[in-house]
C-alpha cells in the first residue's frame, strides 16, 4: 500500500509534466504554423508596399500603372491577380468608374475592367480599404475567384495629396496558400486551419472548404456540444486548447488568433502525435507497477518463508506431540528474535513434558506392581475365603451329627422321662453333656480361623 501510494503520486506529478510538454508542444505548433503564416503573408504585404509607391507615383500615368501591374505579375507567380481601382470620376477621360485590373490565366497576362462581374464600388476589398484609409486583408467570398480559385486581397489605399482615392490590391489563391503552409508541416498527421471570424476558412486541408461559411457547414456534420462550442470559441478570438473526436481520431486542438487581424488560426494533432509521451508513459509505468508488485510478492514470499522456517519446524515437533512422540530433536535457528525464544520455550516445554511423563510412567510401574501384590494377596485371600468356607464347610458338617444326637436325646428324654430311672437320666446327660463339648469345641475352633482371618485382611 505504502509503494502504490508513492508511486501514485509520482506518477501524478510525472503525468502532469508530460501532460504539459505535450500541451507546451502543440502550442509550438501552433506559434510555428502563425509565423509560417504571417511571413508568407508578409512577403506580399512588402512586394505590394514596394509597388503601391510607384503606382501612387504614377496616378497620373495610366499607361505607366498598367506597365507596373503587369510587373508585379510577371516577377511574382504566387500572386493571381493585382488591381488599382479608382473612385468615380478621378481621370476627366475615363467618366465614372475605372479600374486597372490583371489576372494570369496559364501563361497569358488577361486585362478586365471589371471584377468577378459587377461594380468594385461596393466590394469590401476596394470600399472597406477606402473607407478605413488603411491596409486591409479581405474575406474570401464567394464569387471573389480568379480562374475557379477563391482568393483573398491585401489592399493599401491610394492617397493623391493624403485624399484616399482608390485602392491597390494584389489577390493570392487560398489553394497554393492553404498548399504552402501545410507543406511545411512537421507531420503528416498534423494540420492547421485558418478563419475568418465569419467562418469563412483560408486555409485548409480540404480544399473544397474554401469557401464562405464552411465553418459552419463543417460543425453543421457533428452534433455535440463540444464541436460547436469549439467554433465558437475561435470565432471569438479566444485562446484556448481542447481534445476533440475527428471522423473517430481523437486529436488535440490547439487555436489563437492572428495578431492585428480578424483570422483565427488552429492546429489538430492526432492525440497520439502530441501526447504520445504521455501514453508511453502510462503504459512504461503500469509495466513498472506490475514488476514492482512481483518483485515485492516475491521478496515478501521468501522472506516470509525464511521468517516463519522455524515456525514450521515446530508446527511439526507439535503433531509429533499430538502423537505421542515426545523424543525428536528440535532444531534452533541460532536468530536473537521471538521466534528463537519461543522455540527454546518449546523446547523447555517439552522437555518438562516428557519428565513428567517420565515420572507417570514411573508411578505406573510403581502402581502396576502395587496392583500385582494386591490381585495376589486377593487371589490369597480368596483361597483363604475359599478354605475357610470349607472348613466352615465341615465344620457345619461334624457339628450336624452332635447336634442331631442331642436333639434326639432332648426328645427321648421329654418322651419317656416318667418312665426312666435316675440312672438312665444321668446317662443321657452325660451323653448330652459330650455332644455339647463337642459342639462347643467346633464353634470355638471356628472363631478363632474367623479372628484369625479378620485381622489378615486388617493387615493387608
Amino acid at each position: 500500500m505504502l509503494f502504490l501510494a508513492t508511486f501514485s503520486l509520482m506518477f501524478y506529478y510525472a503525468r502532469e509534466a508530460v501532460q504539459n510538454e505535450a500541451e507546451g508542444k502543440a502550442q509550438d505548433l501552433l506559434d510555428m504554423m502563425e509565423i509560417d503564416v504571417t511571413n508568407t503573408l508578409h512577403e506580399k504585404e512588402v512586394v505590394t508596399r514596394q509597388t503601391h509607391w510607384n503606382v501612387e507615383q504614377n496616378l497620373h500615368n495610366p499607361p505607366m500603372l498598367e506597365g507596373y501591374l503587369q510587373e508585379i505579375l510577371r516577377n511574382n507567380p504566387e500572386i493571381v491577380g493585382v488591381a488599382a481601382a479608382f473612385e468615380p470620376d478621378y481621370y476627366p477621360n475615363h467618366p465614372g468608374e475605372y479600374m486597372i485590373y490583371y489576372y494570369r490565366r496559364g501563361t497569358q497576362l488577361i486585362r478586365s475592367e471589371t471584377f468577378a462581374g459587377e461594380s468594385y464600388i461596393h466590394q469590401p476589398w476596394y470600399e472597406t480599404t477606402k473607407d478605413l484609409n488603411a491596409e486591409y486583408w479581405s474575406d474570401p467570398s464567394e464569387n471573389y475567384k480568379t480562374n475557379d480559385e477563391p482568393i483573398i486581397s491585401f489592399c493599401i489605399p491610394m492617397r493623391d495629396n493624403g485624399r484616399a482615392i482608390g485602392s491597390f490590391a494584389i489577390d493570392i489563391s487560398l489553394y497554393w496558400l492553404t498548399e504552402k503552409v501545410q507543406h511545411g508541416r512537421p507531420s503528416a498527421t498534423v494540420f492547421g486551419a485558418m478563419a475568418t471570424r465569419k467562418g469563412a476558412f483560408v486555409i485548409h486541408p480540404d480544399t473544397a472548404q474554401l469557401r464562405p461559411g464552411a465553418m459552419f457547414r463543417v460543425m453543421d456534420q457533428f452534433h455535440d456540444e463540444k464541436h460547436s462550442s469549439l467554433a465558437y470559441k475561435m470565432l471569438k478570438g479566444e485562446t484556448g486548447a481542447m481534445t476533440i473526436d475527428f471522423d473517430g481520431v481523437k486529436s488535440y486542438v490547439a487555436y489563437k488568433p492572428i495578431k492585428d487581424t480578424q483570422w483565427v488560426i488552429d492546429v489538430v494533432c492526432p492525440e497520439e502525435e502530441v501526447l504520445g509521451d504521455y501514453h508511453h508513459l502510462i503504459k512504461l509505468m503500469l509495466a513498472v507497477v506490475i514488476l514492482a508488485l512481483l518483485a515485492i510478492t516475491a521478496f515478501c514470499y521468501f522472506f516470509i518463508h525464511h521468517e516463519i522456517d522455524p515456525l514450521r519446524t515446530l508446527e511439526a515437533s507439535a503433531k509429533q506431540m499430538t502423537r505421542g512422540d515426545y523424543f525428536a530433536p528440535v532444531s534452533t535457528s541460532g536468530r536473537q528474535d521471538e521466534v528463537e525464544s519461543l522455540t527454546k520455550s518449546f523446547v523447555a516445554m517439552r522437555r518438562s513434558i516428557r519428565k513428567h511423563i517420565d515420572e507417570i510412567d514411573r508411578t505406573r510401574e510403581k502402581l502396576d506392581e502395587q496392583n500385582k501384590a494386591l490381585n495376589e494377596a486377593n487371589e490369597h485371600i480368596k483361597e483363604a475365603d475359599r478354605v475357610k468356607t470349607a472348613f466352615l464347610q465341615n465344620m457345619t458338617d461334624q457339628m450336624d451329627e452332635p447336634v442331631r444326637e442331642i436333639s434326639f436325646l432332648v426328645s427321648d428324654l421329654k418322651t419317656h422321662y416318667d418312665e426312666m430311672s435316675h440312672e438312665e437320666i444321668v446317662e443321657l446327660a452325660n451323653q448330652m453333656e459330650a455332644h455339647t463339648d463337642t459342639v462347643t469345641s467346633l464353634l470355638s475352633r471356628m472363631l478363632e480361623v474367623a479372628i484369625k482371618g479378620e485381622e489378615k485382611e486388617s493387615s493387608l
